[in-house]
């Protein structure tokens, strides 16, 4: 080959060489470019990856505690290479991301496989994540191999207000709270808008969402204004239902951060434009000194916002309402929670790890139980209440010992902040005629949490680590998925991208395809995620039992205390006005006794019933333990 020759092969080769080379580009309808960067997965599979997109123009200035305005740049270039910052929140001594804050953080990032078939459109999954509506960030979750998994998906991931930021609320139209939830309606708004110039398709697209995501999921789809917005929904150790999804009283904390910046005036415009003058820094110092501390976090929260004008309200009932009353959108739902989820709130209290067991004793007592007693709302037999729960959980653990006493402690907080507001929000979605498929993940994963407390086990988010890995595991660690975490995370991808693309996941069962069980009112179906036998997911029945005697526990003792106590005051506040008006006066104490003792021996008699259920079901566990 001579020079010349020699020289046109070079130039071809760069040619083709820096034509395969570029950043993939799509074009929105309304003339915008977005660059985005190529992005391979541990196999080498490449993805485009578009990431800080804008959907919303930035909430600052005179935007700040505003609900979204739409990004109304058109024509223009956006170089969507790197993540965007995350929204202002609290400073997580014990995350292990550490990420770049700023109020200007209405974006979303945007993988797309490639070497789909020409024409073809790819269902949509928008994941929605955060804890306790106080914290979160997307770009903790590379989401290039679940994109890429079998034939594709689309997987796009939303950054929206949070804490102070995104749920300030004095209920009235000028601070009206959920700007958090109306962020990602408005990114929901804006995936229907353009998801076909990605190739997607705008009638298949799946929401979901983790702990707060996951209720902010189910949130939405009782909200009649995202109708035609999502047709699927995935939801992951989070519930509506949940005492701590939705705020009762959500103008305390906003009138408290604005009292303590001396910005509450008497005109609510008046408030915002004194808190617009402050930096996002002394907002946020306020929102912690203020209404920041463990489960106090809940302060602010989605509300229920009938206080609006009609046309102008998101949540018009309580969630918990609407499900029940059949008011909301249904859609096909996969819904599940993590063995141990309950160490997220462990993590959130790390002091505990040092103290003594007296002290760890006394603080589940006389700390820990009353306030999720309060949180629930109970009002009547309160110490009872108290008493059984202390039985259920405290008194099991050996005396003494620290590690039981903590181990008791996070199946409390499992049961009280996730197993039993899931399990209520199953009973009511099953009600619906969309099939509804359940699930509990049991599999232990690497440590989640910078914690001292020494818990091992399917935590808080351990789904996520295989849904979104080996990328995201390796964020967290540096560590490869071992061969059977590799296996058992492509069934998860399998699971969760069969439910977006058929709205049923499929189980693979050596070889042939088997339906997963539909969860009804009456048998849940649950299903073990485990990679201990990671060719089928197998019905859990011991698991099962355990949510069903919890639940029972929680929701039919308890509100059976509570409608007794009703009765009995009915029935005495009747006698007083009806036919028993006949018995003198001086025997009306002996017929109020009388009344109190019989309410008093049906509750016992009730909690009777509770204790022998329970006790059979442990002795059947025992059994099969034998065996």
């Amino acid at each position: 080959m001579n020079i010349k020759n020699f020289i046109i092969f070079l130039l071809i080769v760069t040619f083709f060489k820096t034509v395969c080379s570029q950043d993939p580009s799509v074009q929105l309808h309304h003339g915008t470019t977005i660059l985005g960067v190529q992005v391979f997965t541990e196999s080498r599979v490449k993805v485009h990856a578009f990431l800080g997109v804008p959907y919303a123009q930035p909430p600052t200035g005179k935007f700040r505690f505003s609900p979204p305005h739409k990004w109304v740049d058109w024509n223009q270039t956006i170089i969507a290479s790197r993540y965007a910052p995350s929204c202002p929140q609290l400073v997580d001594k014990n995350s292990m991301f550490e990420f770049n804050q700023d109020e200007d953080c209405l974006y979303l990032n945007i993988w797309v496989p490639q070497g789909r078939s020409y024409g073809d459109t790819l269902p949509t999954i928008v994941f929605l994540e955060g804890e306790n509506f106080v914290t979160g960030s997307p770009s903790k979750y590379p989401a290039q191999d679940l994109a890429a998994y079998g034939h594709g998906v689309i997987v796009i991931s939303i950054s929206y207000r949070l804490n102070i930021f995104g749920f300030f609320c004095l209920e009235d139209s000028a601070a009206r709270g959920n700007l958090g939830l109306l962020d990602q309606y408005f990114a929901l708004l804006w995936v229907r808008e353009h998801i076909q110039s990605f190739g997607g398709s705008k009638t298949s697209i799946t929401l979901m969402g983790h702990s707060t995501g996951a209720a902010s999921v189910v949130l939405h789809m009782t909200s009649s204004r995202t109708i035609g917005l999502f047709q699927r929904a995935i939801v992951m150790s989070g519930s509506a239902t949940s005492p701590w999804s939705v705020g009762e009283h959500p103008a305390n904390c906003s009138m408290a951060v604005s009292r303590s910046l001396n910005c509450l005036l008497q005109q609510t415009v008046d408030t915002l434009r004194c808190l617009q003058a402050k930096s996002a820094a002394e907002i946020l110092a306020a929102f912690q000194k203020q209404c920041d501390g463990g489960l106090g976090r809940a302060a602010l929260l989605p509300v229920v916002d009938s206080f609006l004008p009609l046309a102008d309200q998101y949540l018009t009932r309580h969630p918990r309402d609407a499900l029940h009353s059949g008011d909301y959108r249904p859609v096909p739902v996969l819904s599940g929670i993590a063995s141990l989820d309950g160490s997220l709130v462990l993590d959130e209290k790390e002091d505990l790890a040092t103290q003594s067991y007296q002290e760890l004793q006394r603080f589940f007592s006389e700390s820990a139980v009353p306030a999720i007693v309060e949180k629930y709302g109970f009002i009547n037999h309160i110490q009872v209440i108290q008493d059984i729960l202390k039985w259920r959980y405290v008194e099991k653990a050996k005396a003494g010992d620290v590690t039981s006493l903590l181990s008791s402690m996070l199946e409390f907080y499992t049961d009280a902040k996730f197993v039993v507001p899931h399990f209520q929000q199953l009973m009511l979605l099953a009600l619906s005629p969309e099939p509804l498929y359940a699930y509990i993940f049991d599999q232990s994963t690497i440590r989640l949490l910078r914690n001292n407390f020494n818990i091992s086990g399917a935590l808080h988010g351990s789904e996520l680590v295989y849904l979104f890995g080996p990328s995201y595991s390796i964020n967290l660690n540096e560590k490869r998925l071992s061969g059977p975490e590799e296996t058992f995370s492509k069934l998860m991808k399998k699971y969760f991208t069969d439910f977006a693309r058929k709205g049923q996941p499929v189980v693979d069962h050596y070889g042939h395809s088997l339906p997963w069980k539909r969860a009804t009112p009456v048998e849940v179906n649950n299903f073990l995620l485990t990679y201990e036998q990671p060719r089928i997911c197998l019905p859990v029945s011991k698991q099962t039992e355990l949510q069903e005697a919890t639940y029972s526990l929680w929701m039919d003792l308890f509100n059976r205390l509570q409608n007794i106590t009703t009765l009995c005051k009915r029935n005495d506040s009747e006698s007083a006005t009806t036919g028993f008006q006949i018995i003198s006066d001086a025997s009306r104490p002996f017929r109020s006794a009388m009344y109190t003792l019989i309410c008093f021996v049906t509750a016992l008699l009730v909690l009777l019933v509770i204790c022998l259920v329970l006790l059979k079901k442990r002795s059947k566990e025992r059994e099969r333990d034998i065996f």
